[in-house]
């Protein structure tokens, strides 16, 4: 684990994994490789947002982790290209 990365966000790469999300679809407190949804913890805040080709779209800012993880969750299972 990320020393710096809130135990919430490591549950949730847990979570995720165990429901057969793939890898590549999303980012945890960093920016994906090509394109994906993305959860970032900017500290005073926490920000989720699909990002593609350089430019976060549908963008969110939450004050609250837990409304963060379950807004990021809900985008992500409705998302038919993330299951494996």
């Amino acid at each position: 684990m990320n020393a710096n990365m809130r135990q919430e966000l490591f549950e949730l790469k847990q979570y995720l994994i165990n429901k057969g999300i793939r890898r590549e679809a999303y980012a945890i407190d960093t920016l994906p490789r090509v394109e994906g949804h993305c959860i970032y913890d900017a500290k005073s805040h926490i920000e989720v947002f699909y990002f593609e080709r350089g430019v976060k779209f549908q963008q969110k800012t939450f004050s609250d982790v837990e409304d963060a993880i379950s807004y990021f969750k809900a985008e992500l299972l409705l998302d038919p290209f993330a299951k494996s």
